[in-house]
């Protein structure tokens, strides 16, 4: 009986992270095209910002942090991590390198960053019902910029 309710349990809570990260990807997805600085609002105000973001990797599962792996991710308007575009696996030339259980951390100027914290599941959703409303301002706003810069140029 008890093996009955873990292995339930252990099915439920995986569906659940499955979920979750699936979340995550198609928000990374729809956000992939957004260059690193912006920020997208809705009409309530900031959703996300776009930063760069690192990770790190060994050569040996050991938990060094033997290469840096950088990328890009979103983050709320608190500061937490909602989804991320970093490489797992980096090969340097000569060994490859595995990225395991390295946190992700803000990467600016060269220099390594905080380690970043994830939204909750349910923050995560929040955050994904406002995005097309943002996505749409921010699209707005870069047609008005760019009919700007061409009378500028037309001058």
């Amino acid at each position: 009986m008890t093996d009955n309710i873990i292995n339930q349990l252990r099915a439920v809570i995986r569906a659940h992270q499955d979920s979750l990260a699936a979340l995550r990807q198609r928000i990374a997805e729809l956000l992939d095209p957004i260059p690193v600085g912006a920020v997208l609002r809705d009409e309530a105000g900031e959703v996300c910002r776009i930063i760069r973001v690192c990770t790190g990797a060994s050569q040996w599962d050991n938990r060094t942090w033997d290469v840096t792996i950088k990328g890009w991710g979103a983050l709320s308007p608190d500061g937490k991590l909602i989804c991320e575009v970093i490489r797992g696996n980096v090969w340097d030339g000569q060994n490859m390198h595995y990225r395991t259980t390295e946190p992700t951390c803000r990467y600016k100027n060269g220099e390594i960053g905080d380690e970043l914290r994830w939204l909750s599941g349910r923050e995560t959703r929040a955050i994904a019902e406002r995005l097309p409303a943002a996505i749409a301002r921010y699209m707005d706003r870069c047609r008005v910029e760019a009919e700007a810069n061409d009378q500028t140029l037309a001058r």
